[in-house]
Order: C-alpha cells, then sequence, then structure tokens
C-alpha cells in the first residue's frame, strides 16, 4: 500500500513539475527543446521579415560583414560583446581556418568568463558546421571566456556565421546571437 502512495505521490508530482516547467523553458537557455515546428515557425517568421522581432522581443541581429581578420558586434541582447578573429585572413577554401572567439563584458571590454555558447556556419540557409554536433551537447561551456574552433571550408562563397549565448556566470539568459557574414575565397 505504501509503495502505490508513493508511486502516485511521485506522479503527480513529475506531472505538476512537467507542466510548470515546460512553459518556462522556452524563454530560457533551454529554448533548444523546443520542438521543431515551433523552431521552423520562428524561423520562417524571422526569413520573410527583415526586421524582424525574435519571440523574446529581441531584435533579430543584421549579420556584421567581415572585412578584417578582427571584427566586433554586440550579441542581439547586448549581454556580451563578441570578438571574432580569423586565421588566416582573407579565407580560402580547402585551408583549415581557425576561429577566436572572445566573449567580452560590454561594460569594461574585459573578457567574459563563464560564458554557454554555440557557434554554428551555414551557407544558403544550410548548416555546415555546428559545435553542438562536433562535441555532443546542444552548447558548450568556456571558463575561460574564449574558444578556438577550427572548420575547413570546402567551397567558396558567402557564408553566415551565427554564435550564439544562453547563459553568464552559470546564470542561464534569454538566447543571444552575433552573425558575421563572411566571404571565402
Amino acid at each position: 500500500m505504501n509503495k502505490e502512495i508513493g508511486c502516485i505521490y511521485f506522479l503527480i508530482c513529475f506531472s505538476l513539475a512537467i507542466i510548470v516547467i515546460i512553459p518556462t523553458l522556452n524563454n530560457s537557455a533551454f529554448a533548444f527543446l523546443q520542438t521543431t515546428e515551433t523552431a521552423n515557425n520562428t524561423n520562417a517568421t524571422a526569413a520573410n521579415n527583415t526586421n524582424a522581432t525574435a519571440a523574446n522581443n529581441r531584435q533579430i541581429p543584421k549579420p556584421v560583414q567581415i572585412t578584417s581578420s578582427d571584427t566586433k558586434t554586440a550579441t542581439n541582447g547586448t549581454s556580451v560583446i563578441v570578438d571574432l578573429q580569423i586565421k588566416p585572413f582573407p579565407v580560402t577554401k580547402n585551408e583549415d581556418t581557425q576561429f577566436k572567439i572572445t566573449f567580452r563584458q560590454p561594460s569594461t571590454q574585459s573578457v567574459q568568463v563563464h560564458v554557454d555558447w554555440n557557434f554554428v556556419i551555414s551557407k544558403m540557409n544550410k548548416v555546415v558546421y555546428n559545435t553542438a554536433d562536433v562535441y555532443g551537447q546542444p552548447v558548450q561551456h568556456t571558463a575561460a571566456g574564449i574558444v578556438f574552433p577550427t572548420y575547413k571550408f570546402q567551397e567558396g562563397g558567402e557564408y553566415l556565421l551565427k554564435i550564439t549565448v544562453v547563459g553568464i556566470n552559470f546564470i542561464p539568459i534569454t538566447p543571444e546571437q552575433a552573425l558575421f557574414d563572411l566571404k571565402v575565397s
């Protein structure tokens, strides 16, 4: 009898937790848990509207054109400045490209430690590199605030680099992005 009551209490508590917690995840760093249909609808809305606003009422950032080996921009929520350095520059296909991503505090420009992040490279809306796939985790954590992903571009052309920040100092934040346009020859 006690086992049955314990199981019933467990099921009630578990169900209540799911009902309360899951809706709050979409506005947190765990938004990646949303369904694919929801993600596709959000992306379609953003793609069809040049002044689109994300579901969290943040402006979707416009990509910054990379014209030198060191380019900086703030995330769309301005929680961090993303300093992107690329070697060698200009980037050519079939050659390893080293990215140095430094997360900086907006007020002091000092390195922001303990950042949860992801880095995606896409060409014509097709993902060609994603740190989530490389490391087998949806987001990565850097204690030092500096990361060094490497990628070898197989083709020349226009690429979009997307750096997403989902947590700072072990505290989840609403996902913020910095976008960069890169030409590969």
